[in-house]
């Protein structure tokens, strides 16, 4: 009878270790499958670092319309403070795709070339602009001659300020320009610090309404137009062609509620980007959005390129070749006539 308990409990203990071997093996399955699907997950997401501008505004109505949904993209937005920022977090892996004016691209150029702009969803000829005080006897551009004015040095905002001197037959040499923080903007001219900045929007807003007749808008030839662009590294292009298809089509459809509901897009931009509405309202009229590749974005990198060799602000000789910038393959599938590239 002991014999046969022994027995037993020795086939018992068997079938028990057996059941945990095999339990074991099972959960290992499982916690692989799992980490599987996390991995293939995250990789599924398609990360946009997005400068925190109303510039942005087709990726914030693409995302909060459900315009990437619809095509199967599950995007996540990943606010940042300035285009160059957003760039960068594109380099350094935290982000696939980010938002940026052309001048972020230009500077950049001088550093790397793996990575390029897939296509252009907002322009703007007067989002940088000229506030002067009232007192300065400032009324137009030949009268910044001899005048102290801020500018946010070796940006765009710069690049215009050089530029519309020069259209306008006046050396900057004959201007003293200094550095300018944008959200010093209204401290400086109340203080008399500097009798006129160029700075972009908001700021040039925000500090003529809080500094009211104390300062004026000085009118000038909008010869600078500024873009406004998605871009991504060369290696996400080349493995995510389809999603960059899909991400272009979201934003023309974006576009064109944008264009339909210009009241419903102002308050939803407004409450994304924590802006008070009439912030919003009040430079919306500056904005012209629109998906291309346009001719001109190459003729405005090259300038500006040449602008910051000549000042010194990038250590080169020659310009890059711009076309090697351009990924027009997405745009080329999903609306081949916003091309004008050639």
């Amino acid at each position: 009878m002991n014999r046969d308990i022994q027995e037993v409990i020795v086939r018992t203990s068997v079938i028990s270790n057996s059941i945990r071997y095999w339990l074991s093996i099972f959960g290992c399955i499982l916690i692989a499958a799992g980490s599987s699907n996390v991995e293939a997950k995250d990789k599924d997401v398609v990360r946009i670092a997005m400068s925190t501008t109303p510039l942005s505004s087709p990726f914030i109505i693409a995302h909060e319309k459900g315009y990437f949904k619809e095509l199967g993209l599950n995007v996540e937005i990943r606010q940042t403070k300035g285009g160059n920022l957003a760039l960068k977090s594109v380099f350094a892996g935290k982000a696939d795709i980010a938002t940026s004016s052309e001048a972020v691209v230009m500077f950049n150029s001088f550093k790397r070339d793996d990575f390029s702009i897939f296509c252009t969803f907002v322009t703007s000829d007067n989002d940088v602009k000229i506030l002067a005080r009232r007192d300065s006897g400032i009324n137009n551009i030949n009268d910044l001659k001899g005048k102290k004015v801020g500018t946010i040095l070796g940006t765009s905002a710069h690049f215009f300020l050089n530029h519309t001197l020069l259209m306008n037959g006046v050396s900057e040499n004959d201007v003293h320009i200094s550095k300018l923080k944008p959200q010093e903007s209204k401290k400086v001219l109340e203080e008399k610090l500097l009798d006129a900045i160029v700075t972009w929007e908001p700021y040039a807003y925000l500090a003529q309404k809080q500094l009211g007749d104390k300062v004026k808008i000085v009118e000038h030839d909008r010869v600078y137009v500024e873009t406004f662009n998605a871009i991504t590294t060369r290696e996400y292009a080349n493995k995510n062609e389809k999603k960059l298809v899909k991400i272009t089509q979201a934003l023309m459809k974006a576009v064109q509620f944008i264009k339909d509901k210009p009241e419903t897009t102002q308050k939803i931009v407004a409450k994304v980007l924590g802006k008070e509405l009439h912030v919003i309202r009040n430079t919306w009229s500056d904005f012209l959005f629109s998906i291309g590749l346009n001719q001109w974005l190459l003729t405005s990198m090259e300038t500006e390129a040449r602008w910051a060799i000549n000042h010194g602000f990038v250590k080169a000789k020659k310009t890059p070749n711009y076309m090697n910038f351009i990924n027009r393959a997405p745009l080329n599938i999903s609306a081949p006539d916003k091309i004008t590239i050639y």
